[in-house]
């Protein structure tokens, strides 16, 4: 059985939205409960996954791998629409999720600075910028790739209700990312995980 080092609300839990569609047995970790976490993930982040003692940590491999071991149809077909969806699957976490990280990190350096607001709008326009990109991409089609919901649409409506830490900041999120958006949160594997996670999603 799997275990997953899981933070609720985070990326950690695309994975296990993940493990939970694909039917399979898994333990969730709170690393905020362990204090040796970082002999587990060096940098201290999530996901981490442990398969039987095989330690994998950075969530586009853990996800690859997972998907791989369970052959997915998500990596089958042609190498063009393997690529499609890898091009999409690091989108989600190369772009649109360091830019979330980049206003997480500002919030914290600049705390007591009487810029901050400022700093962080001017991140959050780049936020809305790179949410344009997925939202176009949704214009012709129900998910971000193929006919069904994957981890990149899991991935989506996490990083979307991010914004919820940022009260004071516009975010925009266009009408066709909301949409799957809506999709995605009434799946029966999300709405596991949350619960697995014992917390309610919020956009």
């Amino acid at each position: 059985m799997y275990k997953l080092y899981s933070l609720p609300g985070t990326c950690s839990t695309g994975i296990n939205a993940l493990l939970t569609h694909l039917g399979e047995e898994f333990e969730i970790i709170n690393p905020a409960q362990l204090p040796e976490y970082k002999t587990i993930s060096p940098t201290g982040q999530v996901p981490a996954l442990d398969d039987d003692g095989l330690i994998i940590t950075e969530g586009a491999a853990i996800a690859l791998y997972v998907l791989e071991k369970h052959n997915s149809r998500s990596l089958a077909g042609e190498p063009s629409q393997k690529a499609e969806f890898l091009r999409w699957l690091m989108f989600n976490y190369a772009t649109l999720h360091p830019a979330y990280s980049k206003i997480f990190t500002m919030s914290k350096v600049m705390e007591h600075d009487p810029e901050l607001n400022e700093v962080i709008q001017n991140l959050a326009d780049l936020v809305s910028k790179t949410w344009s990109i997925i939202d176009e991409r949704l214009a012709s089609q129900r998910f971000v790739v193929g006919d069904s919901a994957t981890i990149i649409d899991y991935l989506i409506a996490i990083y979307a209700s991010w914004g919820n830490y940022f009260p004071n900041q516009q975010i925009q999120i266009g009408d066709n990312t909301k949409e799957l958006i809506g999709r995605v949160r009434e799946l029966p594997e999300f709405i596991a995980a949350y619960k697995k996670e014992g917390i309610e999603y919020s956009l």
